[in-house]
């Protein structure tokens, strides 16, 4: 069909109305526009808090993650370490012969234990201790450090320890928590002659076999002995203390058996009294010093209960040129201690007997028997309850023996 051609003024009226519709689209274009550039603002703006939270959020895990760390090495340090105590409190009611009574409640001990494990193989322990519940000038009582030494695992079988640790020897030198032993104070041959409990500085070698036999061997600080010659005397308790004359330790044990220790221990000193030591002004005329020790302990069920028997020798030899002082160059002690054990609905029982003989010296000779008979009470595994009689002759002095009652109460964790 033919096309009808189109007037100016058609042409110009569609121009107009073509003008329009684009001038409408570009506002809605410019209205978008704006609307889209407010959005992406606010975008912005929020993957900027966005940014800020997560960079809050990590410090604040940081944060959390040292702490943990902390934590974990403060637990890993109080799960590899040890704190424990024993103590023990006395009563006596002692009468001697021609001397006024003896009648004096003492708390004697208060021990604290501090130990650490720096690996499997490597520890610490020590032992710090308040004796007479007061200490100072004018006070009865001492702080002493008993124990404070590393121990060291080679294998299985051989371990070393250096510092300053007990002797190994006897009985009760080593092992003397109240709850181990039976009478309310410590057996005199081993306070007086060994003498329990004896420390010193040094360092000891230990190796056992699996068949229970073992040895240890060693080197340490050494006594310095006095004119009086009392060998209790002699220790010093490693305090700025002479070292000029050592003391070498042996020991072999034998634990094979159930139920059964046997133990023997020499010490020996070349020089009692450090004399070669320049600070020491004291002229004792006493040379080398030699202590042999040895026990057996047995245990063993009978009936509801259990029997425990315990025998200790020891000796001290002194080389001692004073004629006048012969009397000192051999002092010894021993005894023999059979026990009974019971559990009860009520904690274990249990009753002893114990006889001592004792010879040593202090100014002059002494020389005791003593009986004893008593009982122990551990209402707990590590509680106990104790009393004792007590009857000590005094053989080389008429009308001076001692008798009496000794109560005592001690505990330890």
């Amino acid at each position: 069909m033919p096309v009808q051609a189109l007037t100016v003024d058609e042409l110009a009226a569609q121009f107009e109305s073509y003008k329009k519709q684009q001038s409408v689209k570009f506002d809605q274009l410019s209205t978008e526009n704006a609307n889209l550039k407010a959005q992406n603002k606010n975008l912005k703006h929020q993957i900027k808090n966005t940014q800020q939270q997560v960079a809050t959020n990590t410090a604040a895990v940081e944060v959390v993650s040292e702490n943990y760390e902390e934590v974990g090495k403060t637990n890993e340090w109080f799960n590899s370490t040890t704190l424990g105590d024993y103590g023990e409190l006395h009563y006596q009611n002692r009468s001697v012969e021609g001397d006024s009574d003896k009648e004096e409640v003492d708390f004697h001990r208060f021990v604290l234990f501090f130990g650490h494990e720096f690996a499997d193989n490597l520890r610490f322990f020590s032992e710090l201790e308040l004796e007479h519940a007061l200490s100072g000038n004018g006070q009865k009582g001492a702080v002493e450090l008993e124990q404070a030494y590393l121990e060291y695992d080679f294998n299985s079988n051989s371990s070393a320890k250096a510092g300053l640790f007990l002797m190994p020897v006897g009985i009760m030198n080593e092992t003397h928590e109240p709850t181990t032993f039976y009478g309310v104070e410590r057996n005199e041959v081993e306070t007086f002659i060994i003498p329990t409990t004896w420390w010193e500085a040094g360092v000891t070698a230990n190796y056992h076999f699996s068949n229970g036999l073992s040895f240890d061997l060693g080197i340490s600080s050494g006594l310095d002995m006095k004119n009086d010659f009392y060998t209790r005397g002699g220790r010093k308790g490693v305090a700025k203390q002479k070292a000029n004359d050592p003391i070498f330790i042996g020991r072999v044990k034998y634990t094979g058996l159930p139920g059964l220790e046997l133990a023997a221990t020499v010490l020996h000193q070349t020089d009692m009294a450090q004399s070669n030591n320049t600070s020491n002004t004291n002229a004792v005329d006493i040379g080398s010093g030699t202590l042999y020790e040895m026990h057996t302990i047995y245990s063993y069920a009978m009936g509801p209960g259990t029997f425990i028997g315990k025998a200790l020798y020891s000796r001290w030899k002194f080389d001692i040129n004073d004629p006048g002082q012969q009397a000192a160059a051999d002092q010894y002690g021993w005894y023999l201690e059979p026990s009974y054990r019971l559990p009860t609905s009520i904690g274990d029982v249990g009753v002893f007997g114990r006889y001592q003989e004792l010879d040593y010296y202090r100014v002059t000779n002494k020389h005791y028997n003593i009986w004893e008979a008593g009982a122990n009470w551990w209402i707990h595994e590590n509680v106990v309850l104790k009393a004792n009689y007590t009857y000590k002759e005094d053989t080389l002095n008429n009308n001076k023996d001692e008798s009496g009652v000794d109560l005592g109460i001690g505990y330890q964790f």
